[in-house]
């Protein structure tokens, strides 16, 4: 082994790691100057240890450099003492041993990032973290130093140094950076500049492969494995994800392959914010081959996060969730290239497009009931090309879309509840907890369902503050439709009693059983209750009959076991509260005003008025947590309107919305919708209070449509309907009152905000009617569509939507043709998804009493102009649905689909 070659292992060996001792320096001098030195025979007495090094465990990094340095400073008594024929070598290493040393060191050297993960807490992995940046910037700055040292007048090293170019940047300035990460950065970037001026003189004294082999293997030793990884997380503790990525081109720049953990936390930052471009630019530069499964996981994320319309000014969400698009063909691309993304990238798919809403905003044929049945469709493509079963997660999700909409599907989400207990997966809580919602949301005929598999998921998850709230609320939305008041005091009870032991148990959550969504149900289930007798009738029973009465009454069918709880409860607080059922209308409003005037006081009162009253009031402090919301407001209110009289619900609305110069609590446009259907329902005696309670109300809600109007709104086929039934019920209150002009003149302004042309837009209204610039597809050179053309335009079907039969979702031809990746496989009709943005308009149902009183008055030019408008709006709403059905898929350059 010649003394060139020692040379330039001692010095890939050594450099960067003995740059964590202040004698650096002087050690790779001496190493510099041994390799000058002419070889020699050995000499012929030697004392040989035993050295045995690999595979020796080590109790810290500290040991193995000293035994190193050792090696080194003898093998520099080596050199030396080849000159003096008689002194004594003290002792010689093979190549063998000096290579055992490396490799151990290297192992021990790189095991290091198991010692900063292994606290399980986030905070004192950060803790490590800076105590592994603080020693890595002292480290840095020692070898920054040594810069200035004056090399030694003999051998390779004044070579070396002599043919230096770089001049090191002083330390003042890499100092005075604000940030510690940002310094460290710094200063490894002055140290690998330095280890690449030190190429060229080596290259001119050394072989081509000794160099080659030097450049690859200097850097290495200059920052660990843990080192960067601890960087790397230090940037994105302190969001300079900048930071992070240039920490990763540095390690790609001495020769590492960045880890798979540190190149995803730097993606994962990208993808929480959305930031689609860099994400997608970081992506190309670091990953040389295919993207792993998180990988391609995150990708779809952040075109996720990218469509969800959030402002990055703002802490509030999104507040028009938008069809994914993007991500979509981002899915897509990955399926044709062979990558198929993981079961969870669906799974985030399937549960964006079930929330899109309808926006004015959003595509004209991409809305809610677009993206609700590509969900399904998606599913369904998912399981002929990427996975075949569904985890128990999706299940829970699809089973619960099957009672999102109007049209509840209690077959579907049963068949969907078999297939997943044929492939023997165990269902979790959420699962039981969707086909008990979906059961309930299924009315009278499935409820006793759901009640049977309410208790068989007692038996299998116990009854916590989470899944016990889920799944009353779930039973309670069963109980609201069939007018089940008995069962849901008895689930209100049980809510009760489980809050009762948290607070014995000194659980102070932030999630509570009771709150605003369970009393909403419970209010509902109030007002759609029916009395099973009338005053009179409750008067003429017998008082000795009444103990067999209550007994034959509490069947398990009527009151359930539980019934008494509440009561026992409630006989605290209000005598108002029997233990049977309400059997009157007053009985119904008098239990509902107590739960209403608990909650206010329970939300008012203090924690320390809560502890004071609760000897005395066990319900004192069980409604803390429920929320005065505008549904819950509403629920209130409603049952007033199926129990009470007129003059009682304006009273009560006042106290609770207020007037319009002095309102209390604040309510949405659903509030003035069902208050003006209950005055539209007046009896004949209540008409006039209930005409002067309808215009306050009218002038009120003029106000929330304007604005609403201006502002935009959340879904616009739901508020469109709810102006409809708004003026419909309005119209119906002044004809009852015998006001026909004032009827007419209602008419006339709805017609006029909202004409017929909106519903099926024609002409040259198109063109400058405010629609997307998705929705009109421009000619060859930029010219505008023909005429004729543009309605068909308007309605053009998203190639996402085609309904042609492929195998296999084609390839992006050329750059400036997209791919269309559509599901293979659909559960929808070919027909399509329903049209959700249909304007506001008017049907003869609508106007069917103001048509009999005007042909009672033989006003025919009134009926003339009533008929006309009914024609004009069913004849453009039968133009848009032939349009809707016979449109032809938006093309895409030449591409050709269905």
């Amino acid at each position: 082994m010649s003394a060139l070659s020692v040379g330039v292992l001692e010095l890939r060996t050594t450099h960067g790691i003995f740059s964590r001792r202040g004698n650096a320096a002087q050690v790779l001098r001496r190493i510099h100057q041994a390799a000058t030195v002419a070889p020699a025979p050995p000499p012929q007495t030697l004392r040989v240890p035993q050295i045995v090094y690999h595979g020796q465990r080590e109790s810290g990094l500290s040991q193995k450099l000293l035994k190193l340095q050792n090696v080194s400073l003898d093998l520099i008594d080596v050199a030396q003492a080849t000159n003096d024929p008689s002194s004594v070598v003290p002792i010689s290493y093979s190549d063998e041993e000096l290579y055992a040393l490396y490799e151990d060191l290297k192992v021990n050297h790189e095991s290091l990032p198991q010692i900063a993960g292994t606290s399980d807490s986030l905070e004192a992995r950060k803790e490590n973290d800076m105590a592994i940046i603080e020693a890595m910037e002292d480290r840095l700055l020692v070898v920054h130093d040594t810069s200035s040292i004056v090399p030694s007048s003999h051998g390779l090293a004044k070579r070396l140094s002599g043919m230096r170019v770089y001049e090191a940047t002083p330390v003042s300035t890499i100092s005075q950076t604000s940030q510690r990460h940002e310094r460290v950065l710094d200063l490894v970037e002055v140290a690998l500049d330095r280890l690449d001026s030190a190429r060229l003189p080596l290259s001119s004294i050394a072989t081509e492969e000794v160099h080659k082999e030097a450049k690859h293997c200097i850097p290495v030793g200059l920052v660990s494995s843990s080192e960067w990884v601890a960087l790397v997380r230090i940037c994105i503790y302190e969001g300079d994800v900048g930071a992070a990525e240039r920490t990763v081109h540095l390690m790609q720049r001495v020769g590492l392959t960045p880890p798979e953990d540190v190149v995803n936390e730097v993606l994962q930052v990208y993808a929480s914010n959305g930031d689609i471009d860099r994400f997608e630019s970081f992506m190309g530069g670091v990953i040389a081959g295919s993207p792993t499964e998180i990988q391609r996981d995150l990708h779809i994320k952040a075109c996720l996060i990218k469509v969800s319309n959030r402002d990055p000014s703002s802490s509030h969400g999104p507040r028009f969730p938008k069809f994914p698009s993007n991500a979509l063909d981002v899915l897509h691309r990955y399926e044709a290239s062979g990558h198929f993304p993981p079961l969870k990238s669906y799974t985030r798919v399937i549960t964006a497009l079930f929330n899109v809403r309808t926006s004015p905003s959003s595509s004209p044929r991409l809305g809610h009931s677009a993206a609700y049945a590509q969900a399904w469709d998606l599913f369904a493509h998912m399981r002929y090309v990427a996975h075949p079963t569904p985890d128990a997660h999706l299940y829970a999700l699809m089973i619960r879309a099957c009672g999102s909409t109007a049209r509840v599907e209690p077959e579907r989400a049963s068949d969907l509840w078999t297939e997943m207990q044929e492939n023997r997966i165990q269902p979790t809580s959420g699962a039981y907890q969707a086909i008990i919602l979906v059961f309930g949301r299924a009315g009278q005929q499935w409820l006793g369902e759901a009640i049977r598999l309410a208790r068989e998921m007692q038996q299998v998850y116990p009854l916590e503050v989470a899944n016990g709230k889920r799944m009353w609320c779930a039973l309670l939305e069963g109980c609201k439709r069939i007018g089940d008041l008995s069962r849901a005091r008895w689930i209100l009870a049980e809510a009760l009693r489980t809050n009762a032991k948290d607070d014995r148990a000194g659980n102070q959550g932030p999630e509570a059983t009771v709150d605003a969504k369970m009393m909403t149900h419970i209010f509902h289930t109030y007002a759609s209750y029916k009395p099973p007798f009338d005053r009179s009738a409750t008067r003429l029973v017998d008082e000795c009959s009444t103990p067999r009465d209550e007994s034959s009454s509490a069947s398990p069918t009527n009151t359930p076991a539980g019934a008494a709880e509440l009561d026992r409860w409630m006989d605290g607080s209000a005598a108002s509260f029997s233990r049977l059922p309400p059997q009157t209308s007053a009985d119904v409003i008098a239990e509902a005003q107590v739960l209403f005037e608990r909650i206010l006081e329970d939300t008012r009162a203090s924690p320390r008025q809560v502890h004071e009253r609760r000897p005395q009031d066990p319900l004192s402090g069980k409604f803390r947590d429920v929320q005065l919301t505008p549904p819950l407001l509403n629920a209130y209110m409603s049952v007033f309107y199926a129990h009470s009289s007129i003059e009682h619900i304006v009273e009560v609305f006042r106290t609770v919305f207020g007037t319009t110069s002095s309102p209390a609590f604040q309510g949405n446009a659903q509030t003035y919708v069902d208050a003006l259907e209950r005055c539209s329902l007046a009896p004949k005696e209540e008409r006039l209070v209930a005409v002067r309670w309808a215009q306050d109300l009218w002038s009120r809600w003029e106000l929330v449509e304007l604005q609403a109007t201006a502002n935009g709104y959340e879904d616009v086929g739901t508020f469109a309907r709810l102006i409809e039934r708004t003026h419909t019920a309005m119209r119906r209150v002044l004809v009852l009152a015998g006001d026909l002009d004032g009827a007419l003149s209602l008419l006339r302004k709805f017609v006029a905000r909202y004409p017929p042309t909106a519903v099926f837009p024609s002409g040259p209204s198109i063109r400058s009617s405010p629609v997307s610039d998705t929705s009109i597809v421009a000619g060859a050179g930029g010219a505008p569509v023909p005429h004729q053309l543009s309605t068909i335009t308007l309605f053009a079907k998203p190639p996402i939507l085609s309904t042609r039969t492929t195998l296999t979702n084609s390839k992006s031809s050329g750059p400036s043709s997209t791919p269309v990746g559509k599901p293979l496989v659909r559960l929808t009709s070919a027909v399509g998804p329903r049209d959700d943005r249909v304007p506001p308009l008017i049907g003869f149902s609508d106007v069917e009493l103001l048509h009999h009183r005007l042909a009672a008055r033989r006003r025919v030019k009134d009926l003339g102009y009533l008929k006309w408008a009914c024609e004009a709006y069913r004849g453009a709403l039968r133009k848009r649905r032939e349009a809707m059905l016979g449109a032809v898929p938006k093309t895409n350059g030449s591409q050709d689909v269905d």
